[in-house]
């Protein structure tokens, strides 16, 4: 079968100096502020995915061994989920949003509101292991926000790249949005511009490297940065469903997600039981070859990305099984980067553990498991690190969930599953400290591309009020704008945190009394009412 891709060839630093010029003109004309604009290239995106779909997932074969079905799955389905949710709100996200409610006595009648307003051209870097969605998702928050857009796609994902080059101008604004294909050279030209905002996505490193360089222009930034994501399996945890469900996530692109669950610390009442649990599921679920269902053959694999991230996986697995610590190996074909998920069991709460399987983020087929003495410690362990973008608890108490979920910080958390929260449209998927900053999906994806303009209105009919602050100003004037401008100390003097965790609860109870009350009256007319009909 002769190949539809398109060979890589990297942008000129001419072009995209043409690139940019080209784009801030557009944004300039005001064209891409207006809703149909903004309509017409989000449509165009989504038949782009449709027209070009059967290329798309050949591209994504050649990048990562990815079969059709995953290709659709992983990269393009979250895209035109966004795009069809962007469709049916993007008119009301525009509108301005009033402020009367909280304002002054004296800033009603000001109309004040914030106006929605596109920050300018953006700069989305995106990264290969998902080229296609953590390229074009980002884009659709830009053009929903009426920005203009420039794509750094990968050099790890070439094919991907050459192909989104050669389509994107095709379908979308060529003087709104354009593709630059290249790699550290295009990607620092670009950087050394300003621009509206950049999103980028990509290993921490890099993320302070295109952090710094922003700092130098103030141009705001995204930085989507990935981490250690933990699991914790409680005691309470159906062990069973929590290693299928786990396991058939972390096998998604050979364990190269941003949000793959990274380590399990499992309370250790029940860590014996629970890897056993995961010896039985990878043997079920992950056969060996030449079973078509193995990670060496099965089309849900992935290739790892390169042979030295390859050495990375297979280090931690030789330097495990030296230890006696190797629980799981999987298998592993060095001539087409294949590797089956690895298990490694670590000390209690990893005292004495040192080298990269504690340190780095794994992003590969490696798990490590860690006992610790109960979900205290499980908080403590996670408290203790940089915080993470994805958290999974398995447990089968809700109150389990929520006492790590309000004891801990990451960018998102989910109960009893895995990795779904990146790809929920009406969500904001985004890190916290170490993991990144800002975010994105739906409306969360349009307010990251928006200024926010605050708009007050003071017509010449309020002169009588307004020239009262022209000097000299005396007291009788003092006295009115104190009035107008100041609201005062409208509570009580609190005695403590206690007395005010008091104050709640009495809040609390008159306001259930008053509904009931309310509720007894309306049934008691109610049933006066059909008494009398009667």
């Amino acid at each position: 079968m002769t190949s539809t891709i398109p060979a890589y060839v990297p942008t000129s630093l001419e072009k995209i100096e043409e690139i940019y010029t080209t784009l801030n003109a557009r944004f300039d004309s005001l064209a891409t502020h207006s809703l149909a604009y903004r309509l017409y290239n989000l449509k165009q995106l989504a038949y782009m995915i449709q027209d070009n779909e059967e290329r798309i997932q050949e591209a994504v074969g050649k990048d990562l061994g990815k079969g059709a079905f995953d290709v659709s799955f992983g990269d393009l389905w979250p895209i035109i989920n966004e795009i069809n949710l962007a469709l049916k709100r993007v008119e009301g996200w525009m509108k301005d949003e009033w402020r009367i409610k909280d304002a002054m006595f004296s800033f009603k009648s000001m109309r004040p509101r914030v106006k929605k307003q596109p920050k300018g051209v953006a700069l989305i870097i995106s990264t290969w292991n998902y080229p296609w969605q953590l390229a074009l998702n980002p884009l659709i928050g830009a053009i929903a926000a009426g920005c203009p857009a420039v794509i750094k796609a990968s050099e790890h994902a070439p094919s991907s790249a050459a192909l989104l080059a050669e389509i994107m101008p095709r379908y979308l604004d060529p003087e709104g949005y354009a593709v630059v294909v290249g790699a550290v050279d295009e990607t620092t030209r670009l950087l050394e511009k300003p621009w509206g905002h950049i999103l980028y996505t990509g290993s921490a490193g890099i993320g302070q490297i295109v952090a710094h360089a922003a700092v130098k222009t103030l141009t705001p930034t995204t930085l989507e940065l990935g981490g250690k994501s933990p699991v914790v399996v409680s005691s309470c945890a159906n062990l069973k469903i929590a290693a299928r469900r786990m396991f058939s996530i972390k096998q998604m692109t050979a364990g190269q997600i941003c949000i793959a669950p990274d380590y399990v610390l499992v309370v250790k009442d029940r860590v014996d039981e629970f890897i056993a649990e995961c010896r039985k599921t990878l043997d079920e679920m992950f056969p060996p070859s030449p079973s078509p269902l193995s990670t060496l053959h099965a089309s849900s694999a992935s290739n790892v990305r390169n042979s030295a991230d390859l050495d990375r996986m297979m280090t931690y697995v030789s330097t495990a099984e030296e230890q006696g610590k190797l629980i799981y190996k999987g298998e592993v074909d060095k001539s087409t980067r294949r590797m089956g998920i690895s298990l490694i069991r670590l000390n209690e709460n990893a005292e004495g553990e040192t080298g990269g399987i504690v340190k780095e983020e794994i992003f590969g087929p490696v798990m490590s498991i860690i006992p610790v003495e109960n979900v205290d410690a499980a908080i403590k362990y996670i408290n203790d690190r940089p915080r993470p973008l994805a958290l999974y608890v398995c447990s089968g108490n809700r109150s389990v969930f929520e006492k790590i979920l309000n004891e801990t910080w990451s960018g998102s958390a989910t109960w009893n599953d895995f990795a779904f929260a990146t790809v929920a449209r009406n969500l904001p998927f985004g890190g916290v400290g170490a993991s990144g900053w800002g975010s994105y999906h739906g409306e969360d994806g349009f307010n990251t591309f928006t200024h926010r303009k605050a708009v007050l209105e003071v017509p010449y009919l309020f002169e009588p009020l307004m020239s009262l602050r022209y000097p000299p100003m005396a007291g009788w004037k003092q006295t009115i704008f104190k009035l107008m401008l100041f609201s005062g100390v409208s509570f009580r003097r609190p005695t403590s945190v206690e007395g005010e965790a008091k104050r709640l609860q009495r809040k609390k109870v008159i306001s259930w009394l008053s509904g009931a009350l309310l509720l007894a009256v309306s049934v008691y007319a109610g049933a006066l009412g059909i008494r009398a009909q009667s």
